[in-house]
């Protein structure tokens, strides 16, 4: 397999986007519309690994009156999608380059309104279920930091994640809708926003799972 190529002078890209994302965002813990100029009311979305922002750049644009937050912990990966909404002029977009383990650390309870898992890491070659973003303990992360009524949006490719998270979503009382296997064919593909690997998977004739849980406090 070919390894990927590191890529140059990051630390003068980023800062020639600045604005677009925060080197010191523990500060902002319940405190992000503000520090990103918005009043009180807007919504907040989180997507917690955001890839290179083919969907939170797509997704803010469609949404310009939400304030979304896009978080990814790879530097050199997240950097390509900081770059784009900078050239894009995305007012509403703004980045976290930091570890989903640590969420708490930057938002408060009851800050987020919704929150995107696409195509996280299935750990399951490694059998660490764990680690994966939809094991409750970070769920119950994730339940203090949403608002009742607030959303976890989920896609993936992989069944095992899929039946795994669906456990645990329940385990944890959120309540379970517009569940689907095959989204590409589904009622809900029509204002489905794809991402690089969506696409991928489609191209491939592999369905998608997407299931939406919503937060019961």
């Amino acid at each position: 397999m070919a390894r990927m190529r590191t890529k140059r002078h990051i630390p003068e890209r980023l800062e020639r986007c600045k604005e677009r994302w925060f080197e010191n965002p523990l500060q902002n813990k319940g405190e992000w519309r503000k520090t990103c100029g918005f009043p009180e009311d807007v919504e907040l979305w989180l997507e917690i690994g955001c890839g290179k922002g083919k969907f939170c750049t797509e997704m803010a644009k469609l949404n310009p009156d939400v304030l979304y937050i896009a978080l990814e912990r790879d530097t050199s990966v997240i950097l390509a999608a900081i770059e784009k909404a900078h050239e894009q002029e995305i007012p509403n977009l703004f980045f976290l380059n930091v570890d989903a383990n640590l969420l708490e650390n930057y938002f408060a309870e009851d800050e987020i309104d919704r929150m995107f898992l696409n195509f996280s890491d299935p750990w399951s070659r490694r059998n660490k279920p764990k680690r994966r973003l939809t094991y409750r303990d970070f769920l119950v992360q994730y339940k203090k930091m949403l608002k009742n009524g607030g959303q976890i949006r989920m896609k993936t490719d992989n069944d095992i994640l899929f039946d795994f998270s669906l456990e645990e979503f329940e385990f944890c009382g959120f309540e379970l809708s517009e569940l689907t296997r095959e989204l590409q064919n589904s009622e809900y593909d029509k204002d489905n926003v794809r991402t690089e690997f969506e696409q991928k998977f489609i191209d491939q004739g592999i369905g998608i799972k997407r299931v939406v849980a919503t937060n019961k406090k």
